[in-house]
């Protein structure tokens, strides 16, 4: 993802392209925090969402439907972004896209 966000610097062309990942991986706010901050503007996590669809009815309530459990996510994964911008004195996501201000810890 880095590298791919490094490259397109490079080149110059990175103000023209987006970059769009679909994963599997990414299912905790912290999991979309890092890749928005290496460059994603986009991303699908199409394995989150096969959870939530697959989630047992008991869990969800009739009044709801998948979609509105998805929406919530959503919502949920972004609040929990900019709760992570703000906490860096972040204000706006295109400024936090790409930054790569991570600092390993504990190594």
């Amino acid at each position: 993802m880095s590298l791919v966000h490094q490259h397109l610097v490079r080149i110059g062309l990175r103000t023209k392209v987006g970059i769009a990942i679909e994963t599997g991986e990414a299912r905790e706010v912290h999991h979309f925090c890092l890749l928005a901050g290496y460059g994603a503007e986009a991303i699908f996590p199409y394995l989150a969402f096969e959870a939530i669809k697959n989630l047992d009815s008991n869990i969800i309530s009739k009044s709801n439907n998948n979609l509105s459990a998805e929406a919530s996510f959503i919502k949920a994964v972004g609040k929990g972004i900019l709760k992570v911008m703000s906490k860096m004195g972040i204000s706006t996501y295109q400024s936090y896209n790409g930054a790569q201000i991570f600092d390993a810890v504990g190594l």
